[in-house]
């Protein structure tokens, strides 16, 4: 007579173990691994500038191409090299929460630096779109990518100051 209520409380317990997992509670994160940087295809999307302000907007996207779910904990490594000499990095701004990235899905995050009309020889502001290295949080491989303007052609990042500010992480839509 033991061995039914017992039976009854495992499957309730399994039964809602199985919805907290559907139901993507943070709690459950902390048994997933972090995202790894080569498990993640990257892209730096810079888009249209909006009005005559000194500041321009980017999005820096990942997809998980591995196997297995992962969660997105934190900012990712962000920075923009000109050559050996300038580097630009980038710093988060606000609290992150986890994000569950199960096998195909991805994660946003929205940049913001300050921009120029043109590329200046005064030192003030310089380009170079092909040397963006970025890493995905907590983990200490790099990985180099191109940056690329909404329609998928190559975009140099025209910046002029040493820091690029991150909005929070998030899920990507779709």
């Amino acid at each position: 007579m033991r061995k039914r209520p017992l039976t009854v409380a495992a499957l309730a317990v399994l039964v809602l173990s199985g919805g907290l997992v559907a139901c993507d509670d943070p709690r459950v994160d902390a048994f997933q691994a972090n995202c790894a940087t080569k498990d993640l295809k990257w892209k730096m999307t810079v888009l249209k500038k909006k009005g005559h302000g000194p500041h321009r907007e980017g999005r820096l996207s990942a997809v998980n191409t591995g196997t297995r779910g992962c969660v997105f904990r934190g900012y990712p490594m962000f920075m923009v090299h000109s050559g050996k000499a300038w580097q630009a990095d980038a710093v988060g701004q606000g609290r992150t929460r986890p994000v569950s990235l199960p096998s195909g899905k991805g994660v946003v995050v929205d940049v913001r630096y300050q921009d120029a009309e043109k590329h200046t020889e005064d030192g003030g502001c310089w380009a170079k779109g092909d040397d963006v290295v970025v890493a995905a949080p907590r983990d200490g491989d790099r990985t180099a990518i191109k940056a690329q303007d909404e329609k998928g052609r190559k975009a140099d990042m025209v910046l002029c100051d040493y820091r690029i500010q991150m909005a929070p992480p998030r899920a990507a839509a779709g």
